[in-house]
């Protein structure tokens, strides 16, 4: 199982001399710690806290400052772009890379991004589905022809090719399950949400399997995790739950499915960490994660978050989070190595 960390924003751990020197610092550490992967998020025009806008961007310039670290998309919002645009940007990542990108797509769930761009709102799954098609077409072929609903390209050279063989690896982040089935049959993996337990995950994930199988596809799963580790377990419980509360209320506002989130804005610790949260001493962290390597089988683990201090945005938040990426390095990731 490899282990990864969601890289911060740069106003995550601002500091107006140096806005990224943070971030890279983070990055560098994490991967002397033994962690195998970073990932880094997406959305458009975000009217709340800033989400990266241009991952590509920050990825290039952390590809740069890293050796061994794999960067992963978790999730870039795929239909808001023309497939050919996104073929070149990620192909030249690679390259820059040396062969240590996966990218991982999804729909989006905000329709006012897709406005934004001139893109049908409703028409995102299909749109999604004919751009992975345009990419593998482009990166592994030496011309693309495409007819479909959404894209029309006429013989047309896509450089450069990507340096891996056969194409960086494509994953999707799905909830449900008609959308992981989706991701059994056209994709590479399978981002599994952070927000369910290992009830809902274990059966969905036997499934997934059982599709990409029948299909010949690959079947790697990516599983997400909120994490917060100390050697204090009250005060690790406590952050988890400060964080997780607001974003699952903030994720059911916005139509996203929670089918084992408890019906209330307010639970409690005991309500909804059983197969769900990764949070305490180290001992109880490793306990756990091998819960979920044994539920799930998953092959790569990404933590969101692993501090307990101030969350990202705040003063402080870079000091608590190092520290507990350093604690989490140092003591789960070699027992479970």
């Amino acid at each position: 199982m490899k282990f990864g960390f969601m890289v911060p924003r740069e106003s995550d751990f601002a500091d107006d001399r140096d806005p990224y020197g943070r971030i890279y610092e983070f990055c560098q550490i994490a991967e002397e710690l033994g962690f195998d992967f970073a990932t880094f998020t997406h959305h458009r025009f975000s009217p709340e806290r800033p989400y990266l806008s241009s991952p590509f961007v920050i990825m290039s310039a952390i590809a740069a400052q890293t050796t061994k670290l794999e960067l992963v998309t978790t999730i870039f919002v795929l239909p808001l772009y023309h497939p050919l645009d996104v073929a070149e940007a990620v192909a030249s990542l690679d390259q820059l890379s040396n062969g240590r990108i996966i990218f991982g797509v999804g729909t989006g769930y905000r329709q006012y991004e897709a406005d934004a761009v001139g893109v049908r709102f409703d028409k995102r799954v299909s749109r999604m589905t004919e751009s992975i098609e345009v990419l593998r077409r482009a990166w592994t072929q030496p011309s693309v022809t495409f007819e479909g609903q959404h894209f029309t390209i006429d013989d047309v050279t896509v450089v450069p090719k990507p340096s891996r063989q056969p194409h960086p690896p494509i994953w999707i982040g799905a909830l449900e399950q008609k959308p992981i089935e989706r991701a059994a049959r056209i994709a590479d993996g399978w981002i599994a949400p952070y927000i369910q337990t290992l009830d809902t995950l274990g059966p969905r994930a036997a499934r997934y399997r059982a599709v990409a199988a029948g299909c010949e596809r690959p079947s790697t799963i990516c599983l997400e995790r909120d994490t917060a580790i100390s050697v204090d377990r009250d005060v690790a419980r406590t952050a988890w739950l400060a964080r997780n509360v607001p974003l699952a209320n903030y994720y059911r506002d916005h139509g996203a499915p929670l089918p084992d989130w408890p019906d209330t804005a307010s639970p409690t610790f005991a309500d909804v960490a059983p197969r769900r949260a990764i949070a305490g001493t180290p001992d109880e962290c490793i306990a756990a994660l091998q819960q979920c390597r044994d539920t799930i089988g998953c092959e790569y683990l990404s933590m969101m978050n692993m501090g307990v201090g101030p969350s990202y945005g705040h003063p402080g938040a870079y000091d608590t989070e190092l520290e507990a990426m350093k604690l989490f390095g140092r003591e789960v990731i070699p027992a479970l190595r």
